[in-house]
């Protein structure tokens, strides 16, 4: 395949969650018609350890999770460009760095007890907030024939995410959810001023506007996406995480409507990343492209 643009960037270490990354990862890159490059990030590597795959495989220390993840993705897709690098630093900063000229980046969720969900937190949940293109957290396998399920709220950020939505529905020829949670007004914090006496059908009325308004001019530009969409009485979270059970992937805006542009990332795009049960891309703004 000829590999033209931006790349697919993952990054690897020693676990087995960053082989489901790097295999995702390949796919992506496929999809795309894009290089892949894999990224092991060493702190403590030194000059002579750290560099790029040319003709031949890295050094073996610390080398060898670049060279077998170059080797499994070229064994599994053998016209895919395939390159790879060890970079000294930690692996938050690296990858933050490495998606500026990246198509996508993706990471692995390691997720098993208090100190993998630290580490987790710290490289899945900071590349999420602080990237500059989309980011794949691989949390297990998902549902491979299920539909791509993406949350909305009428935020720019949503709106970001509809798009990518789209474009992956179509790419990989799936059904798109589109998931609206709503919830019946009511004051939330001190001070706020919401009218009481709306009633549960008007509200509902403006979430399926909100909804149709959201996907409609992407509808005509991906025709052949089917799309559904769904509306959820309750809290965000729960409801694309339940919309996850059946899914093969999750979208997300980085924030939301409520969500402070203090904390990088919105509350609920941070639980889903913690805990979504399938795969998640996390979607920056438009303009957060730098």
């Amino acid at each position: 395949m000829a590999a033209t643009g931006r790349c697919v960037v993952v990054g690897v270490d020693d676990s087995d969650n960053s082989l489901i990354a790097l295999d995702a990862g390949a796919a992506e890159a496929v999809l795309r018609r894009r290089p892949l490059h894999v990224i092991h990030a060493d702190p403590f590597a030194t000059a002579a350890d750290s560099g790029a795959s040319g003709a031949g495989p890295l050094p073996e220390e610390p080398g060898r999770w670049v060279n077998r993840a170059i080797e499994r993705a070229r064994t599994a897709y053998p016209r895919l460009t395939v390159t790879g690098e060890v970079a000294r630093g930690f692996p938050q900063p690296v990858l933050i760095e490495a998606s500026r000229d990246a198509e996508l980046v993706a990471v692995g969720d390691r997720g098993l007890g208090a100190l993998a969900r630290a580490l987790t937190d710290t490289v899945a949940g900071g590349l999420a907030s602080q990237a500059s293109c989309p980011v794949l957290v691989t949390r297990g396998l998902g549902d491979p024939d299920g539909p791509i399920v993406v949350g909305v709220d009428g935020s720019a950020d949503s709106q970001a995410a509809v798009g990518f939505a789209f474009a992956e529905a179509d790419l990989r020829g799936r059904r798109l959810v589109v998931v609206h949670a709503w919830t019946r007004p009511g004051p939330h914090v001190p001070g706020t001023v919401v009218p009481l006496d709306f009633s549960a059908a008007s509200v509902r009325a403006g979430a399926e506007r909100l909804v149709s308004e959201a996907s409609a001019g992407w509808r005509e530009k991906y025709p052949d996406v089917a799309v559904n969409q769904v509306l959820a009485h309750g809290h965000p979270s729960e409801a694309l995480c339940e919309a996850g059970q059946r899914a093969s992937l999750l979208v997300v805006g980085i924030r939301g409507r409520t969500a402070p542009r203090v904390e990088g990332i919105g509350s609920v795009s941070r639980h889903l990343v913690y805990r979504a049960p399938c795969p998640i891309v996390v979607v920056p703004h438009q303009g957060d492209r730098r």
